[in-house]
C-alpha cells in the first residue's frame, strides 16, 4: 500500500462517518498562506496602517493574518515585521501565551516559528531555541536575527544533552514541537506514511518527552504540539506524560478547534473546520518534583556608544552581545548567544540594527530609503543624500540594514550598501 493510501485508510478509521467532509476538503480547499505580525518590533495597527497587501484575521491567532504575499521580494519582510506561518500552527502559542515565563526551552524550535512566537510575550529572561539537526539551525539563527530577538541564546542539542549540563527543574516554559510523521501537511507536502513511520515517530516523541519532563520546574508549563493527526502521536502521548507527573490544562476551545480524541482538554485542527492544514496541541503543567538555579553566565559590562545611542553591552562567551541574564550554559553546543553589537572589529553588526526599538534606530543615526528599498534588498548602491558614516537604511522607520555614506567621484552623496549578502535578493 502506498503511503498516500495508507494516509486515507488512517483517515477514514480516525474520523469514522466525518470522513467524506475531510476529503471534501482535502481536495477542494485552496492552500492558505499567512504573515504573524511580529509585535516586538511593531503594533498589529501600524503593520496594517504600511503593509499594502490585503489581510484577513486568522481567528485562531489575533497577530495572524492570511495574506499572498512573496515575503522574499518584500522589504518589510526583511525588516523582520512579520513571519511567515502556517495559519493553524500560530494557533498553539496564541493559546499557550498565558503561560509563557521567563525561563523558556524550545527544544525542537526549526525554523523558529514557535520560538519567535513565544518570544513575543516574554518580557525580559531567556529563551533557548534548540534543534539537533544541523542544518535546521541556519534558518533558526536568521529567523531569530531578522525578528530582533535579543535575549535568545541558539542551540544544537538533545534534551538529555541538557539534562546533563545542569538545567533538571530550571525551565518554567517547555516548548515540544515535536518531529511528527507529517500527515496534517499531506494536503501540499508529499511524505511517506505507514504504521511503521508513525510508531517510529510516536517512539521518538516519548523518548524526547521521557527527558523534556525532568527539565520543566514543578508548577511549569509545557506546550505539546505536532503537525499529525495520528492519534498514537497525539493524544497517545498525552497520556504517557500524565503518567510522568504532568496535568492537562484547560484552555478556551475557540473556533475551528475540536477537542481531541478521549482528551478535552486537547486541541486538534482539521482543514474541513478551518482555512489552514491539521495540527494538534496540549498545554500541560507538571505537578511534582521541584525546582533549581543556575548560575549566570560571568560576564564582563559596559556601554557601546553610536552617534546618540548608548546600549549596555557585555561580554559573554568571548562575543560582545545586547546585555541580559543567561545561565552558565557550559556543555552545551551553543551556536549563537544574544545579540552581537559588532562584526569585523568595532564596526556595528547586522543584528544589532534589526534589534534595537524604531527610537534607537534613530537615535543610532537613519536614513529613510521608502521607494528605494526594494533596490536595497537587492545589494545596490543608493544615490541618497545623507550625514556621513554609519548608518541604518530604514523603511517606515524600521530599521532594513546597515549603509554607510560617503562622496562619490562625481561630487554627489551615494550609501554604499552593506546589506549582508547571503540575505540579498537575487
Amino acid at each position: 500500500m502506498s503511503g498516500e493510501a495508507f494516509f486515507f485508510e488512517y483517515m477514514r478509521g480516525l474520523l469514522g462517518d466525518r470522513y467524506e467532509s475531510f476529503i471534501g476538503a482535502y481536495e477542494d480547499k485552496p492552500r492558505h498562506k499567512a504573515l504573524r505580525v511580529n509585535t516586538r518590533k511593531i503594533s498589529v495597527a501600524d503593520f496594517k496602517d504600511i503593509f499594502k497587501g490585503r489581510l484577513v484575521q486568522n481567528e485562531l491567532c489575533h497577530n495572524s493574518f492570511y495574506s499572498d504575499v512573496k515575503p522574499s521580494l518584500d522589504p518589510l519582510y526583511h525588516a523582520g515585521l512579520y513571519y511567515m506561518q502556517e495559519p493553524s500552527a500560530s494557533a498553539a502559542v496564541a493559546a499557550f501565551s498565558p503561560y509563557i515565563g521567563e525561563r523558556v526551552l524550545d527544544l525542537c524550535a526549526a525554523p523558529g516559528g514557535k520560538s519567535t512566537q513565544a518570544a513575543e510575550y516574554m518580557q525580559g529572561g531567556v529563551i533557548f531555541c534548540n534543534d539537533k539537526e544541523y542544518k535546521r539551525t541556519r534558518a533558526l539563527v536568521e529567523n531569530i536575527e531578522r525578528l530582533g530577538i535579543s535575549n535568545a541564546v541558539v542551540t544544537r542539542n538533545t534534551a538529555a544533552d541538557y539534562r546533563a549540563a545542569g538545567f533538571d527543574e530550571y525551565f518554567d516554559t517547555l516548548i515540544v514541537d515535536a518531529p511528527c510523521s507529517g500527515g496534517g501537511m499531506m494536503r501540499y507536502e508529499s511524505v511517506p506514511y505507514s504504521a511503521e513511520i508513525i510508531e517510529g515517530c510516536a517512539a521518538r516523541q516519548r523518548a524526547i518527552l521521557n527527558d523534556a519532563v525532568m527539565l520543566l520546574r514543578q508548577g511549569g508549563y509545557m506546550l505539546y504540539s505536532t503537525c499529525t493527526f495520528a492519534r498514537e502521536e497525539n493524544e497517545d502521548n498525552i497520556e504517557f506524560l500524565l503518567k510522568l507527573g504532568m496535568e492537562t490544562v484547560e484552555i478556551p476551545l475557540r473556533n475551528g478547534e475540536e477537542r481531541g480524541i478521549g482528551l478535552s482538554d486537547a486541541r486538534r485542527v482539521y482543514p474541513m473546520n478551518f482555512d489552514g492544514e491539521g495540527h494538534f496541541y496540549c498545554v500541560l503543567q507538571k505537578t511534582g518534583g521541584g525546582c533549581s538555579d543556575v548560575p549566570h553566565a560571568r560576564k564582563k559590562r559596559g556601554v557601546a556608544v553610536f552617534n546618540g545611542l548608548k546600549l549596555d553591552v557585555a561580554e559573554i562567551g568571548g562575543r560582545t552581545v545586547l546585555d541580559f541574564d543567561v545561565p552558565v550554559f557550559d556543555g552545551l553546543n551553543v551556536l549563537r548567544v544574544g545579540t552581537p553589537v559588532y562584526e569585523g572589529g568595532k564596526e556595528p553588526s547586522h543584528a544589532l540594527t534589526h534589534a534595537l526599538s524604531k527610537d534607537e534606530v534613530g537615535l543610532f543615526g537613519s536614513v529613510e530609503i521608502g521607494e528605494h528599498a526594494n533596490e536595497y534588498i537587492r545589494g545596490t548602491e543608493l544615490k541618497i543624500s545623507a550625514p556621513r558614516g554609519n548608518l541604518i537604511a530604514t523603511i517606515s522607520g524600521y530599521a532594513l540594514g546597515l549603509v554607510k555614506s560617503a562622496p562619490s567621484g562625481d561630487g554627489t552623496n551615494v550609501l554604499k550598501n552593506k546589506y549582508s549578502k547571503f540575505l540579498r535578493v537575487n
